[in-house]
């Protein structure tokens, strides 16, 4: 494949909204507000997209 990037993984503090990147990205927003997070890989597409059925 063409122009593939490496997997980025990212972070979401989901009380102040904050996103973090990096090796460290994980601690990071659990330390920003101490509350959920959430974590996703940016450079995800090149496996294809999932498909979502509902019911």
């Amino acid at each position: 494949m063409k122009g593939e990037k490496p997997l980025e993984l990212r972070s979401q503090c989901l009380n102040c909204y904050k996103t973090y990147k990096g090796e460290d990205c994980v601690q990071k927003a659990l330390d920003c507000c101490g509350s959920l997070t959430q974590t996703w890989y940016v450079n995800y597409n090149k496996w294809g997209k999932q498909k979502w059925y509902g019911r």
